[in-house]
C-alpha cells in the first residue's frame, strides 16, 4: 500500500523523496533533458549533480537505450518524466534500474489518472499548479510505494509546516483569479503577464529566484490547496474518458498536451498569438526556461542531448481541455498548419 504525503510544491515533494533516498553532495541523479527547471532545482539544493539523459523523438520522454551508460556508482536515483502525459517506456527503464540497483522515481506532473506502473517505481510525485492537468492551486504530492522510503519520509514529515498566513492569503487570491480567468477563456492570454508579475515577486511564480535559501522547502501543502484537491481530482477523473478519445481514437493514456513539430517555432508562436490560437512553447530549452549561463549553471552541457535541443527548437503543443472533442483538435491542427504554411512561404 502506498503512502501519500502533501507538500507545498511538486519540487518540494521531489526534494523530500530524494532526501529520503539519502541523496546529497557527491551523488548524481539522472534526469531527462527537455524538462523544467523546477525538476533540477531540488537537486541543486541537495548538492546533487544532475546527469541529463536525452529523449526519444517519438515519446519526448527519456530514451532507455542510453540510460545504462549514464548510471555510475554515484547514481542515487533516476527521475523519469511522463512528458505531456505521454507514458515513458517504464518496462525498459525499470529493467535498467534493477540491473544497476538504482531506484526509479516518476515525475507525474503531466499525468491525470495515476502512475503508469504502480509499484514499479519507489515513488512518484505530482504537481497541481496552474499549467497542470489537475489545478488546485500551488501544491505537490508524493506517492511513496517503497515501505522503507515511506517510513523515512514519514519520519521527516513532522518538521514541515504550513505556509505562513500571508502566503496562504495570496495563494487563495491567485486561485480565485485563476478560476475567473479560466471561466472566461482568457487564461492563456494572461500567462505572459503572470510570468512578468512573478518575476517582480508580486505573485507565486513557477521558479524560485533563490532555491538554496527558499523557505518553501520546509512547507507542507497549503490548507486551501489541501481542501480543494479531492474535488479537483474528482473533476479531472470525470473528463478522462473524453480526453482519451481527443485524437479520434482510444488512447491508452490521457494526454495533457498534443506535441506538434514545426519548422520556425518562434514565428509560428507569434502568428498563432495573433490568430488567437493557444499554442504552448514549453519546453523552450533542454531545462525550460533556462538559457545561456543559467542553463550551464543547472549542469547542462550544450550539445549533450541533441534530441532535447531539437525538440526545444521545433515542438509546440496544443492543450487538451476538459470536454475537448476530436473536431476541436482537428480544427486547431488545421489552423496551425495554415500558420505553418504562411510562415514557410
Amino acid at each position: 500500500m502506498s503512502d501519500v504525503l502533501h507538500y507545498y510544491r511538486g519540487r518540494v515533494a521531489l526534494h523530500a523523496i530524494l532526501e529520503g533516498l539519502g541523496a546529497g553532495p557527491g551523488d548524481e541523479i539522472v534526469v531527462q533533458s527537455y524538462t523544467c527547471a523546477a525538476v533540477v532545482e531540488p537537486l541543486l539544493r541537495l548538492g546533487v549533480r544532475p546527469v541529463f539523459a536525452d529523449i526519444s523523438r517519438e515519446t519526448f520522454t527519456i530514451d532507455p537505450e542510453g540510460l545504462p551508460a549514464l548510471i555510475t556508482p554515484r547514481t542515487r536515483a533516476v527521475v523519469v518524466q511522463h512528458t505531456f502525459g505521454i507514458p515513458a517506456p517504464m518496462t525498459a527503464i525499470l529493467a535498467a534500474g534493477r540491473a544497476a540497483g538504482v531506484p526509479i522515481v516518476e515525475d507525474c506532473a503531466h499525468m491525470t489518472a495515476g502512475t503508469v506502473t504502480p509499484g514499479g517505481s519507489v515513488a512518484s510525485f505530482w504537481s497541481f499548479e496552474w499549467g497542470k492537468p489537475v489545478v488546485a492551486g500551488v501544491g505537490g504530492t508524493a506517492v511513496v510505494h517503497d515501505p522503507g522510503l515511506a517510513a523515512e519520509m514519514r519520519a521527516r514529515y513532522a518538521r514541515y509546516t504550513p505556509p505562513p498566513p500571508a502566503r496562504e492569503a495570496v495563494m487563495a487570491a491567485e486561485y480565485l483569479a485563476y478560476r475567473v480567468a479560466a471561466g472566461t477563456g482568457v487564461l492563456w492570454r494572461l500567462r505572459a503577464l503572470y510570468r512578468q508579475l512573478a518575476g517582480l515577486g508580486m505573485v507565486t511564480g513557477s521558479y524560485s529566484p533563490d532555491p538554496m535559501n527558499s523557505p518553501e522547502y520546509g512547507w507542507r501543502m497549503s490548507r486551501g490547496t489541501r481542501w480543494r484537491l479531492p474535488y479537483r481530482i474528482a473533476a479531472g477523473r470525470a473528463t478522462v474518458a473524453g480526453r482519451r478519445r481527443v485524437t479520434g481514437r482510444e488512447l491508452a493514456y490521457v494526454p495533457h498536451r498534443i506535441p506538434v513539430v514545426v519548422g520556425d517555432k518562434q514565428r509560428v508562436l507569434r502568428e498563432a498569438a495573433r490568430a488567437g490560437l493557444e499554442v504552448g512553447d514549453w519546453f523552450a530549452s533542454p531545462v525550460h526556461p533556462l538559457a545561456g549561463d543559467d542553463l550551464a549553471a543547472a549542469g547542462y552541457t550544450a550539445g549533450s542531448c541533441p534530441n532535447a535541443e531539437w525538440a526545444a527548437a521545433h515542438v509546440v503543443t496544443l492543450p487538451v481541455r476538459a470536454g475537448a472533442r476530436p473536431a476541436d483538435l482537428d480544427h486547431a491542427l488545421r489552423q496551425l498548419a495554415g500558420i505553418e504554411a504562411t510562415v514557410d512561404a
